[in-house]
């Protein structure tokens, strides 16, 4: 009952404010033909280009604007989140596996545009963005991608009506799956791929501490590339289907990644770990609908936040965004940088704050690190390490929670001050910055950004929240995406 009240409350406050904006001056006109929003799964932005990623690039020259972006956190459960509900994952309340349900009382994307008259449809790939997750909310038709069969004859039979539609493709996440008629695309890939690289391969590199073998890398990176390959297919495949619809200069087209992939830049791999530059950019096009009279207010070689896609959603549909979320994309934003965050590591909270070609990285503390921490990371993931644990994961886990539950986030613990390195990003990646004063500049821009994101600083204290009882089945898959129960 009370998300319902809180829904039509929202409903309401919005047609209100359209219709009231101001004497004499109109409302924005809405548009009245399909959304179809198409998110994949750990795409770096560096990694598109002409010869990996033809169907991605093909796109990027069509549409109305196309470039890098800033995700909200560095794995699919906070970034995710906050795509879906224009808040930062502090707010949202997205912050680990045990807190992925999505409030029943947040408003999603869906769930909005369903209240504007739109269909909604959805075929999604990735343990976290299931129904038991409340991804599910809002759409009159939920399903799994599977090999995007059923999504492509979908998008084919799009009329020219209110519909949205969300694709969700999961590659290039683990595991890799070496694809031979793709491997031409790749530039100086090693000999002797292998056929498959697990969430279990990349797991003891997890661990900073364990090096990364430079030939490792090599294949790693060779078959991550022949993932994006494949998710390039993929989204060339919808694109097509979308076309032969009739639809296609009726639609807004929108597509991004949730987070980036890391290959050692930051000492670790795979992604959820850090929030260097390798995890949190990633790509943005958006393609509006042919004489759309709105225009989206990005310049050439911007990065916005991808928190801010549902907001510039709604608008174009004649949904005034709340207040309290990101802004749309169809204005220039009040603050010049980019928030991200990431919660509940081993013993740290990581926050980036990107202006410009300048990041910051703020780490503060809740507790000690755990000793055993990766290793009993790789417990949940792989098996029982040799030799093993001194004492039980869950114990482990359970300690850090707890610290956690008690702790402010961003100050961390009480008079311990938070770890700053303020890095530039380059054409060949990132390079670290000695600047104090730059530095301290950074750091009151991105507390500045938090407060104002999140309000004021408070303990999260226990979770609450709801807790799926997961199917061995979905424990199976989660297991198989490299993820812990």
């Amino acid at each position: 009952m009370r998300r319902t009240a809180l829904f039509l409350a929202s409903a309401l406050a919005a047609t209100l404010i359209l219709a009231c904006r101001g004497e004499g001056r109109p409302a924005a006109p809405a548009h009245d033909g399909p959304i179809v929003l198409i998110t994949i799964d750990a795409l770096r932005a560096d990694v598109l280009g002409p010869k990996l990623t033809p169907h991605l690039h093909r796109l990027a020259s069509e549409s109305d604007w196309a470039g890098r972006a800033v995700s909200a956190s560095s794995w699919t459960v906070p970034s995710m989140a906050s795509l879906f509900t224009g808040l930062q994952p502090w707010s949202v309340q997205s912050w680990s596996s045990d807190r992925a349900v999505l409030r029943d009382d947040l408003v999603t994307l869906p769930e909005a545009l369903k209240a504007k008259g739109y269909r909604t449809s959805a075929f999604r790939t990735n343990h976290w963005l299931q129904k038991v997750y409340g991804y599910a909310q809002g759409f009159d038709e939920f399903r799994f991608l599977a090999q995007g069969k059923r999504a492509e004859n979908h998008l084919e039979k799009l009329g020219p009506g209110r519909e949205l539609v969300w694709i969700h493709i999961l590659q290039p996440h683990a595991p890799y799956v070496r694809r031979p008629y793709l491997e031409d695309r790749l530039d100086g890939a090693p000999p002797g791929l292998p056929q498959k690289v697990r969430p279990a391969d990349l797991e003891p590199y997890y661990d900073p501490a364990v090096p990364l073998p430079p030939e490792r890398e090599q294949v790693f990176r060779a078959m991550y590339g022949l993932n994006a390959a494949y998710a390039d297919d993929l989204l060339g495949r919808m694109v097509a289907s979308l076309r032969k619809s009739g639809q296609w200069d009726r639609t807004l087209l929108v597509v991004t990644s949730d987070h980036g992939e890391e290959f050692g830049e930051m000492g670790q791999i795979a992604h959820g770990g850090n929030l260097g530059r390798q995890l949190v950019e990633v790509p943005l096009m958006i393609k509006l609908p042919a004489g759309f009279p709105r225009k989206l207010a990005l310049g050439e070689g911007q990065r916005p936040a991808t928190a801010r896609v549902r907001a510039t959603l709604l608008e174009a549909a004649g949904w005034e965004p709340e207040e309290e979320t990101a802004p749309s994309l169809f204005h220039e934003a009040e603050e010049a940088g980019v928030l991200s965050e990431l919660y509940s590591g081993n013993g740290v909270n990581h926050f980036s704050y990107v202006e410009g070609d300048l990041q910051l990285l703020w780490e503060s503390r809740f507790s000690p690190p755990e000793p055993e921490y990766y290793r009993a990371r790789y417990e949940g993931v792989v098996a029982p390490p040799d030799p093993p644990l001194s004492e039980p994961s869950k114990v482990v886990f359970g300690r850090l929670e707890e610290a956690f539950a008690r702790t402010m986030p961003l100050s961390g613990w009480r008079g311990a001050e938070p770890r700053l390195t303020l890095w530039r990003w380059t054409a060949d990646g990132s390079e670290r910055v000695d600047d104090p004063k730059e530095t301290e500049r950074m750091a009151r821009r991105l507390r500045s950004a938090w407060l104002a994101a999140n309000g004021q600083e408070k303990v999260p204290g226990k979770n609450t929240g709801k807790k799926p009882q997961l199917t061995p089945e979905q424990e199976a898959e989660m297991r198989a995406l490299g993820y812990l129960r």
